[in-house]
């Protein structure tokens, strides 16, 4: 990878462009002008990046603790089967799959619920540790100072796993 913010120039097809694969009328990136990389090779280095994270974070801090902030209506659901990843989710993050969220501090969990905008009401704050997900899924950023961005799970969180560890009301 490159040490500069790569760029991906976009490209219309056209007509005479058309192969197997492009239609007329597809836009396309392009490799960095600057350095040549494409775009496929970044997100090889970016998912390389991601899974070296994973794999560090997994075999250096697995019993780091996770939070979830979950309505607190729920409460009687989460207590009687866990998080599950198909109920309706709480949280800003898009992910193609139903999955469950956690972050590595309450304040951090809060500000992704919704992006801090979650509903008026009260909330549940849940705590579970990070060996106790079923194929954890890490997100990281440079941005933080722990560097971990979101913990996912497509897998239930059984309710043995999870503690309720606190409440707040917006």
């Amino acid at each position: 990878m490159s040490v500069h913010d790569c760029q991906f120039p976009e490209v219309l097809i056209e007509e005479a462009d058309e192969d197997e694969h492009l239609r007329v009328g597809m836009k396309v990136l392009t490799p960095c002008p600057e350095c040549g990389e494409t775009p496929l090779d970044h997100l090889e280095f970016i998912e390389r990046h991601r899974q070296e994270t994973q794999d560090a974070l997994l075999a250096y801090e697995p019993y780091r603790w996770l939070y979830h902030w979950a309505p607190s209506t729920r409460r009687g659901q989460i207590n009687r089967y866990g998080l599950r990843p198909g109920m309706r989710p709480t949280t800003s993050s898009e992910m193609g799959a139903p999955c469950v969220c956690f972050a590595d501090s309450p304040s951090w969990a809060w500000s992704l619920t919704l992006d801090g905008r979650g509903h008026a009401g009260e909330w549940d704050l849940w705590q579970t540790s990070l060996d106790r997900l079923t194929e954890p899924i890490v997100l990281a950023t440079p941005d933080r100072p722990s560097g971990l961005y979101e913990v996912r799970t497509e897998y239930r969180v059984y309710k043995r796993d999870l503690w309720l560890v606190g409440s707040r009301t917006k």
